[in-house]
């Protein structure tokens, strides 16, 4: 059985070589060469997917691949034979169906609406509402949606200036700003967070990384210069010890500790604040965590949405400044 989806791929551009009428029995050499699309294939490789094709009875597809000595090349011995042809089991077809359901959450966004036929062709081949009689996807599985797009028009001009390392003008807003401004801007990396999108890179005037909200964004065009990315940047050290989306470049990690009630604690532990985050010590009433992250507005927003059910042990600085957010709430109700 393939250990990995490039094997799938694979069995595909194969299915379509022996089906190929304008170069009918490739050969073993012709084979490996469609394959490298997906990277370096060994001979071995194509030998064990020519068998596992024909014989492997967990993949089910026992295609009829025959070697022509004439011809010195493969074909199938059933011109209608194709793997497409093969049903899809019923686990197979779930996953199918839920992976659609992601999908269609980014139907509206330019970056992937060259997909949306291929979604929809996926979508009809595996007939959802057949398969699951009356009832509607939506009403198994309920995916969180954005209640906003603002900005995304700008992403399919953003990665294509990222790729080809060319420089925008974006006019820029804040929401606290009374004024937009605008900048000259060298996008280097998009980052989702949220339902937002956010673009991190240099302006023309800014020695460290910046980061840009597209729903601030009133208008991005290019510039038709290019820029020459930073050597020293890399997305996933930069974001490493990040919490949300904010990096304050002048300040450096730090442990933070927290305590959580003991209900608190267990939705902690199922889905951990940070991928830096440790246990600590546990009691019957109690869990307490550590994770080391550069302070943030997102960090404090996410632990004063936990309310009584969590308490910042330290640093101090970031204790008090809890118990302020607390105190200035409590007073809004007096």
């Amino acid at each position: 059985m393939p250990k990995n989806k490039q094997a799938y791929i694979r069995y595909r551009i194969i299915d379509a070589s022996l089906r190929n009428k304008q170069k009918p029995f490739p050969t073993k050499e012709e084979l490996i060469k469609a394959c490298e699309v997906i990277g370096t294939i060994s001979l071995r490789t194509i030998e064990q997917d020519l068998y596992d094709m024909q014989h492997d009875e967990e993949l089910g597809y026992f295609a009829p691949i025959k070697y022509n000595k004439k011809e010195k090349g493969y074909h199938y011995e059933d011109p209608d034979y194709s793997i497409s042809n093969i049903p899809l089991k019923e686990n197979d077809l779930y996953a199918l169906e839920f992976a659609v359901a992601l999908l269609k959450q980014f139907e509206g966004i330019d970056t992937v609406a060259q997909f949306g036929e291929a979604v929809n062709k996926i979508e009809d081949y595996v007939n959802v509402r057949s398969l699951m009689g009356e009832q509607d996807m939506e009403q198994i599985i309920q995916l969180e949606q954005s209640t906003s797009r603002t900005g995304q028009q700008y992403l399919n001009l953003l990665l294509r200036a990222i790729k080809e390392r060319k420089r925008v003008i974006c006019i820029y807003k804040r929401f606290d700003a009374a004024i937009e401004k605008q900048y000259q801007f060298d996008p280097y990396v998009l980052k989702e967070y949220r339902n937002r999108w956010y673009v991190t890179g240099k302006t023309t005037t800014s020695e460290h990384p910046i980061t840009f909200g597209l729903d601030r964004m009133l208008a991005v065009k290019e510039t038709g210069d290019s820029f020459i990315m930073d050597p020293h940047f890399n997305a996933s050290d930069y974001f490493k010890y990040s919490f949300g989306i904010s990096v304050r470049n002048e300040l450096q990690p730090e442990i933070i500790v927290l305590q959580f009630d003991k209900t608190q604690a267990e939705y902690i532990k199922s889905q951990p604040l940070h991928h830096t985050q440790q246990a600590v010590s546990t009691t019957e009433n109690y869990s307490i965590f550590s994770i080391e992250v550069i302070p943030s507005f997102e960090l404090k927003a996410q632990l004063l949405s936990y309310g009584k059910g969590v308490k910042v042990l330290t640093p101090e600085w970031l204790q008090k400044e809890m118990a302020n957010e607390h105190q200035e709430a409590l007073a809004q109700y007096h």
